[in-house]
């Protein structure tokens, strides 16, 4: 018996009370697709509480017997109220926790189908053209790659099994799966196909019309995204903006009032603000916006090993060699390293000097170019990779709509692949001059689109030549059947110009707000200096620059990387961003002495 068995025998009374409680539990368990029965999850529930709820106790106890023998690692007035929020609080939220993790994975399940649903709806269409039933077409993605259709699959291997292991009917296979199915839209064409067959109406016209109002619900779905994410990049800015800002100033003058006996906040606080709650505030918006944008079922991932195999080991290296030692902290490393260290503070306080900059902006400039070098080879990375699918798509659909019309002369689909590929369709060409030989040497279709699959990985590429592909096998590529994949095809690529088209605008404003913080911040210390020389006190404005601007430079690779993300989808898009916007702060902090000159600021 598995673990949780044991769990659910031994439990099953407190799982049958939590259900009652949480009466819509069992739906988000079967929704999000966890494969254990609702009363064992449950019972799983019940168990964690109770051991937290044990542990929790014991942690009040502790606290209560070291307040009565006078050991306070807390203050005695808090001891009270402290032991009661430990027995109350931590079990039930653990509890709330447990509970809610399948209402989460069911909302993460839905927006995966979603994404497959107007693919789907296109595939069953184009089978439908050449004459192919939707359940014929049901068993063969339950036999497809799951790098095509994700959850659309695991629905297809149910319905698979209920027909041919279980006998039922087809159509009321489709219904059944329908009902329990967690998408609406998967609901009303599978639901409305199973009617139409039913009262002897168009197929193929009710799957066709369905198909384009997927697509163009999927616009209408990628324009509202593409406002939130707008949103969501300004809500970005705006806290970061306005937050950094606001408590930069306040640390700054504080640590300049310092020197004349008024209190000061301590330099903890500003650390923990500067490299650690703004980092995971780019974290938080990260995650929103992965929550908000599509989840393809495929990813090449090779720009991320580049990155935390290669550019992150590097990049904390040379910070441990050009930053760190201007910002006043000593390491206990080996006499090798710190000979390194030696000589590469020399190499950075030779650079400032050639750059015309004043004393205290080594670590601003060595944190600057920690990140430029560590982060080159995952830009270079990503370039190539995007690079190599970029312009693909629109290449596929561009063959497309030729094959449809070489198609009506009467040649077979192979024919028209063969002449087809002396034309230039931009990146796609190659992969089609490709196919066009590999044809001409007789190997068959399936295993073409295996090969072509593992050179491209770009899913909306991989999903346009599925279709033709399986098109062509099962439907034999009649002109019908490929002009309504050529349709298909220019939707999806009309719906991804509009997805880019809306998101671009947006990422000028991340520059910006580096920019403005940059200058601000190092604006803000000269002005300061300025007006602590009227009273005859020295500022150590060196020394304010070396504690401030590292985390200035930080915070805008950081920045790079969030606004990657929220503008391609991938976080890896941010690389280049990182790199460009280091690069626009290490300009800006070597033009602001002459700003801070021209403005008579006195650095």
């Amino acid at each position: 018996m598995s673990f949780t068995g044991y769990i659910y025998a031994g439990f099953s009374w407190m799982g049958k009370i939590i259900l009652k409680m949480f009466k819509n539990l069992d739906n988000d368990i079967r929704s999000a697709d966890l494969r254990i029965y609702p009363e064992a999850y449950a019972s799983l529930c019940g168990f964690v509480f109770i051991i937290m709820l044990i542990i929790s106790i014991g942690l009040s106890s502790i606290i209560s017997l070291s307040s009565f023998f006078k050991i306070h690692f807390i203050p005695p007035q808090y001891t009270f109220i402290i032991s009661i929020l430990l027995v109350l609080v931590l079990p039930t939220l653990t509890l709330l926790i447990m509970i809610f993790i399948p209402s989460i994975m069911k909302v993460n399940r839905v927006s995966r189908v979603e994404l497959e649903i107007p693919y789907f709806a296109a595939y069953i269409s184009t089978m439908a053209t050449g004459g192919i039933s939707p359940y014929v077409s049901f068993e063969r993605i339950a036999k497809a790659p799951s790098y095509i259709f994700r959850e659309v699959k695991k629905e297809a291997a149910r319905f698979f099994i209920k027909v041919r292991a279980l006998g039922k009917e087809p159509l009321t296979a489709i219904e059944e799966s329908a009902k329990n199915f967690p998408s609406k839209t998967y609901r009303e064409l599978m639901l409305g196909y199973a009617a139409t067959l039913r009262s002897g109406g168009d197929v193929v016209h009710y799957l066709y019309r369905q198909t384009e109002m997927a697509f163009k619900e999927m616009v209408s779905v990628t324009r509202e995204v593409s406002e939130r994410i707008g949103i969501l990049l300004e809500s970005y800015m705006a806290i970061t903006v306005i937050l950094a800002l606001s408590l930069y100033t306040i640390f700054i003058i504080n640590n300049v009032l310092a020197q004349v006996a008024l209190p000061t906040i301590g330099m903890t606080n500003f650390v923990f603000f500067a490299y650690i709650f703004l980092p995971v505030i780019s974290g938080l918006f990260i995650y929103l916006a992965d929550l908000m944008q599509p989840q393809y079922p495929i990813s090449d991932n090779r720009p991320y090993y580049v990155y935390f195999l290669f550019s992150l080991p590097v990049t904390i290296i040379l910070i441990i060699l050009f930053a760190i030692p201007f910002m006043g902290t000593i390491l206990p490393f080996p006499p090798p390293i710190l000979k390194a260290i030696s000589f590469s503070k020399e190499f950075i306080d030779d650079l400032n000097n050639r750059l015309g900059l004043p004393e205290g902006f080594e670590s601003g400039i060595g944190m600057s170019l920690s990140l430029i070098i560590g982060i080159i080879p995952s830009v270079i990375t990503t370039e190539y990779c995007m690079r190599e699918y970029r312009g693909i798509q629109s290449g596929i659909t561009r063959f497309l709509r030729d094959l449809v019309e070489v198609r009506k002369t009467g040649l077979s689909p192979e024919k028209c692949i063969i002449n087809l590929s002396k034309r230039d369709y931009g990146r796609f060409s190659k992969h089609l001059i490709k196919i066009a030989n590999q044809l001409g040497w007789g190997i068959s279709l399936t295993k073409i689109y295996e090969r072509f699959v593992e050179k491209v990985r770009n899913w909306l590429a991989r999903i346009t030549m599925f279709l033709l592909v399986e098109s062509i096998q099962v439907g034999g590529g009649t002109p019908r059947t490929l002009e309504a994949l050529a349709s298909f095809a220019e939707m999806i690529e009309l719906l991804d110009r509009e997805k880019k088209r809306a998101l671009k605008p947006l990422i000028i404003i991340p520059y910006i707000a580096s920019i403005i913080t940059t200058v601000v911040v190092l604006i803000l210390i000269g002005f300061l200096n300025r007006i602590m020389g009227i009273a005859n006190i020295s500022v150590g404005v060196a020394n304010l620059i070396r504690i401030y601007v590292p985390p200035v430079v930080l915070n805008a690779y950081i920045t790079g990387l969030t606004a990657g993300k929220i503008s391609t989808e991938k976080v890896y898009g941010g690389f280049l961003h990182a790199l460009i916007l280091t690069i626009t702060v290490l300009v800006s902090m070597i033009f602001e002495p002459f700003l801070s000159q021209t403005f008579n600021l006195g650095f």
